[in-house]
């Protein structure tokens, strides 16, 4: 019951940045549409809307959390998925450590999702962080930092996108 009511919480401090994501101009960060995963196995996309200080996107690359498994990028036209594995696992059959959309180029106010689709296991957090390196023609952007608490997620300059996990 704990848990449960813990889980509500996170779920409802999820809704009000959600909110609050809704209010800022969709430019401002990367973020995971749909951010709340109620079944093992989900499927959510970054949406990126920005290049680099008005450099195009060429690559995104985000980290994948432990806790993830069966982790199948969605094919983007005009782009290449690369996908990185954990070291010393034997080639093709490793945990991925790393998916990477490499190509476009996104300009700088154009709208693209990368869509991923995983199974959530058991003993994953309640909040899965996904560091994301937005790579530019000019520049990169970092959008690694995790706050404290999703509550928080406004307070730093560059969050990680983030899926809420209520799936177990």
């Amino acid at each position: 019951m704990i848990k449960l009511m813990r889980r509500a919480g996170v779920v409802l401090v999820a809704a009000a940045v959600a909110v609050g994501v809704a209010a800022v101009p969709a430019s401002a960060h990367v973020v995971t549409t749909p951010n709340t995963a109620d079944t093992k196995f989900f499927h959510t996309a970054f949406r990126v809307g920005h290049g680099c200080a008005g450099s195009p996107t060429t690559a995104v690359r985000v980290h994948i959390p432990d806790g993830l498994h069966l982790v199948t990028p969605d094919p983007v036209p005009g782009w290449e998925v690369q996908v990185t594995r954990a070291v010393g696992e034997g080639v093709g059959y490793g945990r991925i450590t790393e998916v990477a959309w490499v190509g476009g180029p996104l300009a700088d106010h154009d709208v693209q999702l990368f869509g991923l689709g995983f199974r959530i296991d058991e003993k994953a957090p309640e909040v899965l962080w996904f560091p994301t390196v937005q790579e530019c023609e000019v520049g990169e952007t970092r959008w690694e930092q995790i706050p404290p608490s999703v509550a928080e997620w406004h307070s730093v300059p560059s969050p990680a996108p983030y899926v809420i996990n209520t799936a177990w």
